[in-house]
């Protein structure tokens, strides 16, 4: 295949032209990429999420600065720079050395944090700017941090590395460079499901750098094409395969309810911190005159609801995309929905008929264009977990059926200390759910049964 024919077919339907030993390596190193930057980011919330555990104002600052994500790229490139080199033989490769998957990881995050996404020469880490020995380039990262966060005394930065960042390093450097090596080898070779999920995520130029890495193997494994498709029997359905390949769609549905049930106080507890006064708060949702206090607080205990069940349903389906329509995700979806049909039922109606936003104030609205206005939400609420996976990261697409933590979120103000409580959020929950798949699992007949309070 001529790269000048490569391109004038669309990204993924390109892919399925290559060869099988190809895109079984080149799903493991598109799995490699987004397992490394959940490695990165899940690792900053667990650490650097709260700022405030931290004596010293500057070790604060420091650890704002990381959390907020904004030197996420920073540090994925740090760290990818000192893996030049490095071997990965527990993955199982079929043409790829297994001391070349540094140089691909390396070119997608040059790709996308230095080059603005342009495909160029310059996509090799060599020009990251970054030591390729380790404790090089973690002075390097702490200079650019302690620069971003406005930090001048090197004495307490050094404390800082000592004390704290140069454990978190080097934890981390494991994690990338070992750990997810078991990781990335459970994945479905070949085009899967997830695959594609993580393929439509990368930009288009990234997408144009997997394709080219793919012609390449392609001709390393002797041919461009596939071998004819030969028609066989699909293998029998193996239930005990299928769970240790998909578990979200076993975990008891009963420990995801709980989980939200204890993830929404918290948002509550949140949005209070933000100390939000009464004023305040009408003028961001634009509430009327007669519309009362207590109302529009009794929306704030739905909307913590929403986000408690789009965060929780947002993260299992990143890991599992035929999650939604399971018959866990429908019993979890159906306890929401029950719980909150009178509220849900309020919140459309007041949108409505003006009581919030900008629109003038009408009359109220009939029983029965409440419940489909409330249909309509509830469809919104369901659409928002995987609009978020499909976005770049976009936490105000989870917020899209809430009422008033929409409009806080996109306030000035509020914003960046939102965003970085849903960070933690998400490095909180990530490990949660993850121990969830290494209990017991249940196929849902046998969770039928089950009941939250149990």
């Amino acid at each position: 295949m001529s790269l000048f024919n490569l391109f004038r077919k669309s990204e993924w339907s390109k892919l399925k032209r290559f060869h099988p030993n190809a895109l079984n390596d080149v799903s493991r190193l598109v799995a490699f990429d987004s397992l490394i930057k959940a490695a990165i980011s899940s690792s900053i919330g667990r650490e650097f999420g709260n700022a405030e555990k931290w004596s010293c104002d500057s070790w604060k600052e420091l650890s704002k600065a990381l959390s907020a994500n904004k030197l996420f790229g920073e540090l994925h490139l740090a760290i990818l720079s000192t893996g030049n080199g490095k071997t990965f033989e527990s993955i199982n490769w079929s043409c790829v050395p297994s001391h070349r998957p540094i140089s691909f990881l390396g070119a997608l995050a040059m790709c996308e944090f230095r080059t603005d996404e342009h495909l160029n020469s310059m996509n090799d880490l060599k020009y990251s700017g970054y030591s390729v020995h380790p404790d090089e380039a973690r002075s390097q990262f702490l200079v650019v941090l302690a620069d971003h966060a406005d930090v001048n005394d090197l004495d307490e930065v050094k404390d800082f590395d000592d004390e704290v960042f140069i454990d978190f390093w080097n934890k981390l450097r494991k994690t990338v460079f070992l750990d997810l090596q078991l990781n990335v080898n459970t994945e479905t070779p070949g085009l899967s499901a997830i695959t594609k999920e993580r393929f439509d995520r990368l930009s288009k130029s990234r997408q144009e750098a997997v394709l080219i890495f793919a012609d390449v193997l392609s001709k390393k494994s002797g041919s461009q094409e596939p071998p004819p498709e030969i028609k066989k029997e699909p293998p029998p359905f193996n239930p005990q395969q299928h769970k240790l390949e998909h578990p979200f769609l076993y975990v008891p549905y009963t420990k995801l309810v709980r989980l939200m049930d204890k993830l929404a106080p918290d948002i509550r507890h949140f949005f209070h911190k933000l100390s939000i006064d009464e004023y305040e708060l009408r003028r961001i949702v634009e509430a009327k005159d007669f519309v009362s206090i207590d109302a529009i607080l009794d929306l704030v205990v739905f909307d913590c609801e929403i986000l408690a069940y789009s965060l929780v349903v947002a993260i299992v389906e990143n890991h599992e995309p035929n999650f939604a329509g399971c018959g866990v995700w429908k019993k979890v979806t159906e306890i929401f929905e029950n719980r909150n049909s009178k509220r849900r039922i309020n919140a459309a109606s007041m949108q409505a008929n003006g009581m919030l936003g900008d629109a003038t104030a009408r009359d109220a609205v009939d029983v029965e264009k409440a419940v489909a206005l409330s249909l309509d939400l509830l469809m919104e609420i369901r659409r928002a977990s995987t609009e978020f996976n499909k976005s770049s990261g976009d936490y105000g697409v989870l917020l899209k059926g809430t009422t008033v933590l929409k409009h806080v979120f996109n306030h000035p103000r509020y914003r960046e200390p939102f965003s970085e409580y849903m960070i933690d959020v998400f490095s909180t929950i990530e490990p949660v759910l993850k121990d969830f798949t290494q209990g017991e699992l249940l196929a849902w007949k046998e969770q039928e049964n089950l009941k939250v309070d149990d």
